[in-house]
């Protein structure tokens, strides 16, 4: 049997994504598998969530012929990405202080390599991974979703903290007398809609603000560019003091990111170029085939 597959985890507050990969290249075509997980569930619960994901992709590699020789994960903070152990309090409670290896048990084997990356981290290494022009010079990846997240690379090393989280955040950056997150997220941007005299029927969110937005509804138009300001003045001094030449965007709510661009621009340092990721969804599993 080959052994020439690792699996690929992007772990979510409601789903975990995997994929098969082939180190330093990316997720295997057709691969991609999402397994609900609930990160305030039980031990049991979070445990069943992980084995399963992982089982169902090295069952998908043995049908193929292939062993696996390793597992990289994707995770948000606090964890501890050197040995792997669950450090969240916010999120995945029941497994506090467990490590990975003890939470996937006999689903993998003691040989078997583990790896792990900040979630934001990985967003930023696939972006490099896919894109080997963006390794000239200092790039960041901002990701807008539930939260703001944060990376920065010089030259292609992405710049990480003791404990392998962003080197710099952004999400809690003083602003108007809050964090900058409280305007660039998920709730910022319902915040501002419902600002702009936007209302939202039961069970819409921001995804039914950008269809009104390309509708032409100026409450919705207006939510995203004051975003996109939020962002830029909110963000400046940080992208300035870093030497930041080029910002690319990830999370689910950059697929927007041409309703917020044009005021975003307007208020970044002069030469500062960015874009959103082509490849949102795989992104931080092209990250993760890296590790």
């Amino acid at each position: 049997m080959k052994s020439n597959r690792i699996v690929l985890l992007d772990v979510g507050g409601t789903f975990v994504k995997s994929a098969l990969g082939i180190a330093g290249k990316g997720a295997v075509e057709g691969s991609f598998m999402s397994t609900p997980i609930s990160s305030g569930g039980t031990a049991e619960e979070i445990t069943e969530a992980f084995r399963s994901a992982v089982a169902g992709q090295i069952r998908r590699a043995a049908e193929e012929g292939y062993a696996v020789e390793a597992v990289c994960a994707a995770l948000p903070g606090p964890f501890d990405y050197k040995e792997g152990i669950f450090l969240m309090k916010h999120k995945f409670a029941a497994v506090y202080g467990s490590s990975f290896r003890e939470i996937l048990g006999d689903v993998i084997t003691p040989e078997t390599r583990l790896a792990f990356v900040h979630d934001v981290n990985g967003a930023l290494l696939g972006a490099l991974t896919a894109d080997p022009s963006l390794r000239e010079g200092n790039v960041a990846m901002v990701t807008l979703g539930t939260g703001l997240g944060f990376s920065y690379a010089v030259n292609g090393e992405v710049q990480i903290s003791e404990t392998g989280s962003p080197a710099k955040g952004l999400w809690d950056a003083p602003y108007m007398g809050g964090i900058l997150e409280e305007y660039v997220s998920r709730r910022g941007i319902l915040r501002l809609y419902a600002e702009q005299g936007g209302i939202l029927g039961e069970g819409e969110d921001v995804k039914e603000i950008s269809i009104r937005a390309r509708n032409g509804e100026d409450a919705a138009l207006k939510a995203f560019a004051s975003a996109g300001s939020h962002l830029a003045a909110g963000a400046s001094d940080l992208i300035a003091g870093l030497g930041i030449r080029h910002i690319i965007f990830g999370g689910q709510i950059s697929r927007s990111f041409d309703l917020m661009e044009e005021s975003l621009l307007k208020g970044l340092p002069e030469g500062v170029k960015a874009k959103a990721s082509s490849d949102i969804e795989g992104l931080v599993l092209v990250g993760a085939a890296a590790l």
